[in-house]
């Protein structure tokens, strides 16, 4: 075959949303799309520290991460598109106004505010009952806000309590900002969460820019998502494939639908194309 890319979203794709773990089937199948030449990437909306936390595990050199706001390639960052500070404080300041929960991704942690802290320590117990609610935070690289000493922002993630406050929210975004909805650990909120990002900052720039860095073309890529965050990818690859437990809008942008993340929707993906 080819030249091969592949290009793959996080939770709910690669991490299942029911064990919170990655099958091996998709672990087994990857190693061996990587043996067969592919060149492997996760591309998330998680910080890059955030999503350092599976990478080991699925041995997968390159990181597209905050949403194609910085790219990394074996353990080195080789850019970042950062939102100003004044307009990181402006956000963290609106959304603190309007009673909402955020968080603020570096290349390092993620900050959030007591509201969101607060979220995440009611939801973690029930996905990861065997570690403590301060293990959990330290693997995945959440901080307080009160940590945050001023490095560079890539992203934000913010949730209000509904709609009509989100919206008054939107109304407000400077057109400096990309506004995705929800994906990722904010997937369910539809309307009342989303991601900012720099001007123009999509996944699917961030596997653009990466073929462009290879010399490699569109054709060539392969693009599995579940969620509204990962359209842009799916759109930029050659062949964008939804999982079974994706979104309905996404399957329908999709180029393949293959089975949910928690029965081998990786492995028999890439079986069915023929790349292992």
């Amino acid at each position: 075959m080819n030249e091969c890319f592949l290009f793959f979203d996080m939770d709910g794709t690669l991490i299942s949303p029911k064990s919170h773990h990655v099958l091996p089937s998709s672990i087994q199948a990857i190693q061996q799309a990587e043996q067969n030449g592919c060149h492997v990437f996760l591309c998330t909306g998680r910080g890059y520290g955030m999503a350092l936390e599976y990478q080991q595990e699925i041995e997968m050199p390159g990181i597209i991460f905050s949403n194609g706001a910085g790219i990394a390639y074996q353990g080195r960052i080789l850019e970042t598109h950062d939102i100003d500070h004044e307009t990181v404080r402006q956000m963290t300041s609106l959304i603190t106004a309007l009673g909402g929960g955020y968080q603020i991704l570096s290349t390092s942690y993620i900050y959030q505010n007591e509201k969101e802290h607060h979220r995440f320590a009611q939801r973690f117990p029930q996905e990861y009952p065997d570690l403590s609610i301060e293990q959990v935070f330290q693997r995945k690289a959440m901080r307080l806000i009160d940590e945050y000493k001023g490095e560079a922002i890539q992203k934000i993630d913010f949730n209000f309590e509904n709609e009509l406050t989100a919206d008054l929210f939107f109304a407000r975004i400077p057109a400096s900002l990309e506004t995705v909805l929800s994906g990722g650990y904010y997937a369910k909120l539809g309307r009342r969460g989303g991601e900012l990002m720099t001007e123009g900052t999509t996944k699917g720039q961030g596997v653009r820019r990466t073929l462009e860095m290879f010399g490699a073309h569109r054709h060539d890529a392969y693009c599995f998502g579940d969620s509204m965050n990962d359209l842009t990818m799916l759109q930029e690859c050659g062949t964008g494939i939804a999982m079974g437990n994706g979104t309905e809008e996404i399957k329908k942008s999709a180029d393949y639908v293959t089975n949910d993340a928690d029965h081998d929707g990786i492995f028999n993906a890439l079986k069915h194309f023929h790349i292992i």
